[in-house]
């Protein structure tokens, strides 16, 4: 038996010429090893007799592939009756992110077994069980399976290939259909993406396609050039949006992801979100904080005595940690396991950097689950159930909000579907905002977590009355299913000073297909925007505490100014603002700098003979600040006056630009508005910029009376001019159906159809009035 499992040895030796020790997972072996499991423990109610009455406690599910091989991504559900949905806090373990960084494979496997495996490891019992119980915990052993494969190498056409310094996935960047790869030192692989490097979070912050290393402070020789590429686009990489959609799934609570530095230059550290230029932290800090230098003592070293050191990661360039806190609230921390030697040879270092890196996964777990045993962390969390107050019913999607560790960077906190909210706490004092659209609000005052104990409150929301909204409406043409109006509704618009709204995901859009429609809403405050084509957008501010009917009367709306920036002339500016590629941008460079920066249209648009007092810019644009930092203000001013319009600290960002919905803003003055231009500033701190403004164009539009339009004004962009005569002949020739608001402008002859006659007829008007 002996010389048989030799000889198996030597055959693969001599199959595989990788310098990898074999006690490293292969990806085959990965996957050998979750089948062999899943056929042992999938459906297995009795796993182990120290797991008495546990239920099942494996599940596993394919939650992606790889981008170029389309190799899948697994992930394992470890819990006592994991074939249920119960509700536990949710602990994430990712074991391997860049390819040659293997040892996160190995402790990641290893969490797996000890878990399926207790008699294996008795000493620990008391721990597996009590996780089992209180978590549910998925590990993901890796999600680079691709980047696995080149790191352990490959046999093509009788020639081995690998390369154990490959970083990235092989997503092929230069388009030419062959991996292309530098198997001699570091990096210069031109093929592959740094997936740390693509998460929706800062991502225009990291290297982009070919992009040279300098090295770091600690290891400058070591350079490791195009090894840290962002990607075609934000999450462009299959495995990313693997791990971004399995997150948001779940709700996750804590989670590590585990990594090496061969540079040395982060070695054998616990890095956690975050601490930015001017001392900028993140909003659950304390906390964060104070879990990664636990987890950080608990590792030691692998040389001399000491523990891991611990420190909040100052870099903005699209990593998962980053994301998965202010994405989805999920703590996650990077650990860097090991030295430079991150593929050491020797077999026993191997099991003795896993080992050594337990008591840090235990000591996270049992942080989650609320136990303590062994000397676990104290406990410093609430929890409870909020419901219906009426029903009693759990409501899922409420928004927890702790005041002391609030932030607009934060997406909201929400309720899982049990009506479940978690929060990780510290010693003192909090507030906690209970919120949901057509609910009362509810405040949870001076709450003191326990450190022996977790705090548990259920919360009851009382629902509000709901009451009609009727509109009635005159329009110029007939509304319905093929002429429908848009109706924009926003119940929230703090992260915005000024009257008018602004698109985000909690704007509601509702189409109206009909002159009479009614709808019910609760009790509240709504910002709303009714627009329909060629029409003027009204804007109305519903305070609603009974039914209510809106009688309106819509009318065309005719263009004062119609900027698409084409070119710079018109402008001022008095700092670094440019107009290029028919856009409007703050800065020429990827972000503004740290002093005031303004830019104003040189002459007035409004002159002395406008006495209007109600317009409507209509803009396009892209915008991205540091939150509640750095803001965008835009003001209409003249020699004495300045009225601020809109005032906003805030990012939305559509990399697509789709243009297709534009933001409103509103001037609605105390006296005619007369000499009045408008400008565009941006009001920074001293840190960290973003990309500031992109703007593709704007029209300032004012209300017609009830029929007008302005003649020949056929495109609608505020001039009749020989633009509109080539559309217009455009659709005489295509036998195109004009609008009601071109039968306006163009029939001049008003027999009811546009044709050669009315063509004349505007050749003749225009001619006279130039």
């Amino acid at each position: 038996m002996i010389r048989f499992f030799y000889f198996i040895i030597i055959i693969q030796l001599a199959l595989s010429q990788s310098p990898l020790n074999p006690r490293y997972h292969t990806y085959q072996d990965v996957l050998d090893s979750l089948s062999s499991w899943q056929n042992s423990f999938l459906n297995n109610p009795i796993p182990s007799p120290l797991y008495p009455g546990s239920g099942v406690i494996f599940d596993m599910e394919q939650i992606g592939s790889s981008t170029t091989d389309a190799l899948p991504i697994y992930a394992v559900k470890l819990s006592f009756n994991a074939d249920q949905i119960l509700d536990k806090p949710k602990v994430l373990i990712l074991g391997q992110c860049h390819a040659e960084e293997i040892l996160g494979v190995e402790i990641s496997m290893e969490i797996i077994k000890r878990f399926l495996f207790p008699s294996l490891y008795i000493g620990d019992i008391q721990i597996l069980r009590g996780v089992l119980n209180n978590v549910e915990l998925w590990v993901v052993p890796t999600h680079n399976p691709e980047g696995l494969n080149v790191v352990h190498g490959w046999s093509e056409n009788g020639i081995w290939n690998q390369d154990v310094t490959f970083r990235k996935n092989k997503t092929d960047t230069n388009d030419n259909q062959f991996f292309d790869y530098s198997p001699v030192g570091f990096g210069n692989d031109i093929d592959g993406v740094d997936l740390n490097r693509n998460y929706d979070f800062n991502w225009m912050f990291g290297d982009p396609l070919n992009a040279l290393d300098g090295g770091c402070a600690g290891n400058p020789s070591y350079i490791s050039n195009y090894d840290y590429y962002r990607g075609e686009s934000k999450v462009s990489e299959t495995e990313v949006q693997a791990i971004e959609n399995f997150a948001m799934q779940h709700n996750f609570m804590l989670s590590i992801a585990y990594h090496s530095s061969r540079s040395g230059c982060v070695a054998e550290r616990v890095i956690y979100p975050w601490e930015w230029d001017g001392e900028k932290k993140s909003p659950d800090f304390e906390v964060i904080s104070s879990l990664g230098q636990e987890i950080a003592e608990l590792i030691p070293v692998e040389l001399a005595d000491g523990n891991y050191h611990h420190a909040a990661s100052s870099s903005r360039k699209g990593n998962a940690h980053d994301w998965f806190y202010s994405q989805t609230g999920c703590i996650q921390y990077l650990v860097e396991v090991g030295t430079e030697n991150i593929q050491p040879e020797d077999e026993e270092l191997i099991k003795d950097t896993i080992e050594r890196n337990m008591q840090g996964a235990y000591h996270l777990l049992k942080r989650a689950a609320g136990i303590n045993i062994g000397g676990g962390p104290d406990k410093h969390q609430i929890t409870g159930i909020v419901r219906d107050q009426d029903s009693g019913q759990p409501l899922s999607g409420v928004e927890v909000e702790v005041v002391e560790m609030s932030s607009s960077i934060l997406r909201p906190r929400l309720t899982n579907s049990f009506g479940r909210y978690r929060r990780l706490l510290y010693p003192g004092t909090f507030n906690l905002i209970f919120s949901k659209p057509g609910y009362e609000t509810f405040t949870l005052e001076s709450v003191s977590p326990s450190s022996s104990s977790i705090t548990e409150i259920d919360i009851s929301l009382i629902k509000l009355p709901e009451y009609s909204v009727t509109f009635n409406i005159n329009a110029p043409y007939t509304i319905d299913s093929n002429l429908p109006l848009n109706l924009y509704k926003d119940d929230f618009y703090s992260s915005y000073q000024g009257t008018g709204l602004l698109q985000s995901e909690k704007v509601e859009i509702y189409s109206i297909e009909n002159n009479s429609w009614t709808i019910s809403w609760p009790e509240g405050s709504y910002k709303l925007i009714l627009n329909g084509l060629d029409l003027y957008p009204e804007i109305i501010e519903v305070d609603l505490n009974e039914d209510r009917v809106f009688n309106l009367n819509l009318n065309w709306y005719d263009v004062l100014i119609n900027e698409s920036f084409n070119d710079a002339v018109g402008w001022a500016t008095n700092d670094s603002w440019i107009i290029e590629e028919s856009m409007l941008k703050s800065q020429s460079g990827l972000t503004y700098g740290n002093s005031i920066s303004r830019i104003d249209l040189l002459e007035p648009f409004l002159d002395n003979n406008f006495s209007a007092q109600q317009l409507v810019i209509k803009i396009a644009m892209n915008y991205e600040f540091e939150w509640g930092n750095d803001f965008l203000s835009i003001d209409l001013f003249n020699e004495s006056t300045n009225y601020n319009l809109l005032r906003l600290t805030d990012q939305r960002w559509n990399d697509s630009n789709n243009r297709s919905i534009p933001d409103y803003i509103y001037i609605d003055a105390l006296e005619p508005l007369t000499n009045y231009s408008l400008s565009f500033t941006i009001e920074p701190d001293q840190t960290l910029g973003y990309r500031g403004i992109e703007m593709y164009g704007f029209q300032i539009l004012q209300k017609t009376s009830d029929g007008y339009c302005r003649l020949g004004d056929f495109n609608h962009n505020g001039q009749a001019n020989v633009g509109d005569i080539i559309d217009i002949v455009g659709l005489v020739l295509n036998s195109q159906n004009p609008t009601f608001f071109q039968y306006c402008v163009a029939d001049l002859n008003d027999d009811s159809y546009i044709d050669i006659r009315d063509i004349v007829l505007l050749v003749n008007y225009l001619l006279e009035e130039n």
